[in-house]
């Protein structure tokens, strides 16, 4: 389907909606992605694939519902709408629900969301970029390497029934990759992007063999209190839920470690922290969110005092405050979370550190509590032990069980330079550097580092 065909049944659709509904949001996309698994040095699956589908978002009154459309024919449109029409009638008013956006619609241009290099990639081209993040483990050291390379290009359209109409185009890259010594040592590095400029898997090749042959021989270390230099892939781990707590959809539904705190502190006075939609090839950036309005760059936390919460149309309504552009289809959500920068290089950051830990990785972050912030996470592939500023040997067997507004008090020191990081473990993006936290809590866990998972 070309995108001007769809663009006529985008049309269709809000023309049809409106005969009904009061308010109505069509956001509709077509993607191709590729996908190239690898094993043990070796390619082992590779995917192609196209993906068309459309979120409608309707209301009458103050009742509201929503509908994913897979099959875009008009016969199929009108049969969903219709759908949607007898659901909405059984439906209890949402008191709360406040209408959507009707005016501030302007056209924006975020930078490096598209590149048609990423785009035109052949087959033949991602398997060099496998071999070469191999080849480039290999030669660290590593023994084998495991993950997998994923391109998407996707063109989306959104318009509403309060006159919005946007429309863009994006492409992504993400290379992930594990390096393995033996059956336990282990290091995992990614490189993602937006366009080719800022693409480099031999570099995150060599940082995951590197870390894998560093952590041969890791000893069971000691539950207790430890300093921590959060290497950016961990700290992007425990960083997303900033950017997810600040959402007021969690504030309201008791979910946020953020709740009753705002012009609060939350945080250490060095630590300042965005959501932005607009960051120049930020793995989530978008001209627009789901009602059409342009996104933004807003500040979370600023020299550790909660500064706002993320807003739609509607839910600014409620608190007398302005959209930040953080609308989805249902309720708020962060786009990019940045963490601000500081001015240390990492081994400076080691030299701060008298008794404590290098954590390369972590997953399966879990809260035992959303409102307050209690959590743990394990510490993945490569760990290492520190003393007296100097990176002694690699250790494994510990469990970080904190929360999240101690963590963030924590925080005594950041790196310069900063990594951007999405994956399977960091679903919502987080541009971060290394960060040094004082004083965590940590348990003993007894299990492996995780085995040959490729992502």
């Amino acid at each position: 389907m070309s995108a001007q065909s769809l663009d006529e049944l985008v049309s269709f659709v809000l023309k049809e909606a409106e005969k009904r509904f009061d308010d109505a949001v069509i956001h509709a996309s077509r993607s191709q992605s590729r996908q190239l698994k690898f094993t043990n040095n070796g390619l082992s699956t590779g995917r192609l694939w196209m993906d068309q589908s459309a979120e409608l978002f309707v209301a009458k009154g103050k009742k509201v519902a929503s509908a994913t459309l897979k099959e875009l024919s008009q016969e199929e449109v009108k049969k969903s709408i219709a759908k949607l029409e007898k659901l909405i009638a059984r439906c209890k008013p949402n008191e709360e629900y406040n209408g959507i956006a009707d005016s501030g619609f302007r056209k924006q241009d975020v930078m490096n969301l598209y590149d048609a290099r990423v785009e035109k990639l052949t087959g033949e081209e991602l398997v060099d970029f496998v071999e070469g993040g191999i080849n480039a483990a290999l030669s660290e050291g590593a023994e084998r390497a495991s993950g997998v390379i994923e391109t998407e290009t996707a063109r989306e359209i959104l318009k509403s029934s309060g006159g919005a109409k946007c429309a863009q185009k994006g492409t992504s890259i993400t290379f992930s990759i594990r390096a393995f010594v033996g059956k336990e040592a282990s290091g995992h590095k990614l490189s993602c992007a937006r366009v080719m400029q800022h693409f480099k898997p031999e570099e995150a090749g060599s940082r995951a063999g590197e870390l894998a042959v560093k952590s041969v021989g890791a000893k069971p270390c000691e539950a207790g209190k430890y300093d921590v230099v959060f290497d950016p892939l961990a700290a992007a781990v425990l960083m997303q839920h900033v950017g997810e707590a600040a959402s007021i959809f969690a504030v309201e539904a008791g979910l946020s470690f953020f709740e009753g705190k705002l012009n609060k502190r939350v945080g250490s006075d060095i630590l300042t922290v965005f959501d932005d939609g607009t960051l120049p090839g930020g793995m989530a950036s978008t001209n627009f969110d789901a009602e059409g309005i342009p996104t933004q760059k807003t500040t979370i936390i600023r020299f550790g005092i909660l500064r706002n919460y993320l807003h739609s149309t509607g839910t600014a309504k409620r608190y007398g405050v302005l959209t930040t552009g953080n609308a989805g289809i249902l309720h708020p959500h962060p786009w990019n979370v940045v963490v601000d920068k500081g001015n240390y290089e990492v081994p400076e950051l080691v030299r701060e550190v008298k008794r404590g830990l290098y954590i390369s990785n972590a997953w399966y972050m879990r809260f035992h509590n959303y409102r307050t912030g209690d959590f743990s996470v394990m510490p993945r592939d490569a760990m290492f032990y520190i003393e007296n500023g100097e990176i002694k040997h690699p250790v494994n067997h510990l469990r970080l069980s904190e929360n999240m507004l101690n963590f963030l008090s924590s925080v005594e020191a950041l790196s310069e330079t900063r990594e951007q990081i999405v994956g399977w473990e960091v679903e919502i993006p987080v541009k971060c550097g290394h960060i040094l936290a004082k004083n965590l809590n940590f348990t003993k866990s007894v299990g492996a580092s995780g085995g040959e998972q490729v992502i």
